[in-house]
């Protein structure tokens, strides 16, 4: 995946989760996404979906590995999210 299409994917996580994280925390991640801080964008995502303890589809976990590995982060720490069986 090219550059563009990676910071295009990075950028819509934080709607993607919308629906279940504090609207504090959705405001500094959409800040973050636009302006292209991708790294702290994702390490912030990530944790608080963890801490929060928020519902991740599987659909929304592989997408959030597969920004990661484009980006060359780790993606072991999607181990300890709350993965919804049925999603």
């Amino acid at each position: 995946m090219n550059k563009r299409a990676l910071a295009d994917q990075t950028a819509r996580l934080p709607d993607m989760f919308a629906d279940r994280l504090p609207d504090g925390d959705v405001d500094d991640l959409r800040s973050m996404a636009s302006g292209g801080e991708w790294d702290l964008l994702l390490d912030e995502l990530v944790a608080t979906l963890r801490v929060t303890r928020a519902p991740v589809s599987r659909h929304e976990l592989g997408e959030l590995r597969a920004v990661l590995t484009g980006w060359g982060l780790p993606s072991e720490q999607l181990d300890d999210l709350t993965v919804r069986e049925n999603g």
